[in-house]
C-alpha cells in the first residue's frame, strides 16, 4: 500500500470557489483520513499484531500395544505478536488446553489426562521467541518457515523446533498457521505403559489479519 496515491479534483459549480486556504485544510483532512484507514489494515500499519484470542485445534496419534489411539485436543490459545512484514520478529506463546484431550473413550481420556499430568498442568504451553526461514507474507501467499522454543509439557520444559506452514488467501482476513512435530514422551517425565516412546502431533489455528 505504500505509495498509493488518487487524484482530488475540487470543482467550482454555479458561483461556487473553495479557498485555497481551505483547499489546503480538505487535502490535509482527506490525507490523514486516508493514512488512518490504511493503518487500520494490519498488513500495512506501524504496529505489529498481537493476537489473544483466537482458537484452533491439536490432533495427534500415538500406538498402546500396537493399536493406534488418535485423539484431538479442540481447544488452542495463541497468544502471539507478529508483523506480516516481518515474520521474523514473530514471538508469542501457544497454549494446549489438556483438559480438552478426546480419544472417543471417555475412560480412555482420563486415564491419557492422568498419565500426562493433566490434573496438576492443565496446560501444555509452546514459548517462541523468533522464526527463521521466511521474512515476510503477502496476500495470496504460502510460506514455509520454522520456529524454535521451549515445550512445557507435564511441567517439564525442553526445546522444540519445527516446522510451520502459514497461508495467506487473497483477499483473506486470516493466516492459517499450520505445524506438525514428535512428543517424546521420556523428554517431560511421562511413563506410558504399553504405548511407544512418541507421539505425533499436529496443530492448526488462525491469526486475524485486521484488528
Amino acid at each position: 500500500m505504500n505509495g498509493i496515491t488518487a487524484p482530488i479534483h475540487l470543482l467550482s459549480h454555479s458561483g461556487f470557489h473553495l479557498p485555497s486556504r481551505r483547499v489546503g485544510a480538505a487535502l490535509a483532512v482527506v490525507s490523514l483520513g486516508a493514512a488512518l484507514g490504511l493503518s487500520a489494515y494490519l498488513g500495512a500499519g506501524p504496529q505489529p499484531i498481537t493476537v489473544t484470542d483466537a482458537s484452533g485445534a491439536a490432533t495427534f496419534n500415538f500406538r498402546v500395544t500396537g493399536i493406534p489411539v488418535p485423539g484431538q485436543l479442540g481447544q488452542v490459545q495463541p497468544r502471539v505478536t507478529f508483523d506480516p512484514r516481518d515474520l521474523t520478529t514473530a514471538h508469542g506463546v501457544v497454549i494446549v488446553n489438556l483438559a480438552k484431550l478426546n480419544t472417543g473413550i471417555a475412560l480412555r481420556d482420563e486415564h491419557a489426562r492422568n498419565y500426562i499430568g493433566a490434573h496438576a498442568h492443565p496446560q501444555a504451553r509452546f514459548t517462541f521467541a523468533s522464526l527463521s526461514g521466511a521474512t515476510a507474507i503477502r496476500p495470496g501467499q504460502t510460506v514455509l518457515a520454522t520456529v524454535e522454543g521451549q515445550l512445557d509439557l507435564n511441567g517439564v520444559s525442553v526445546p522444540l523446533r519445527a516446522p510451520v506452514t502459514l497461508t495467506y488467501p487473497p483477499g483473506g482476513s486470516v493466516i492459517t498457521v499450520k505445524t506438525a512435530f514428535d512428543v517424546t514422551f521420556k523428554d517431560h517425565h511421562i511413563s506410558i505403559p504399553g504405548a511407544d516412546p512418541r507421539t505425533d502431533v499436529n496443530v492448526e489455528f488462525r491469526l486475524p489479519v485486521h484488528r
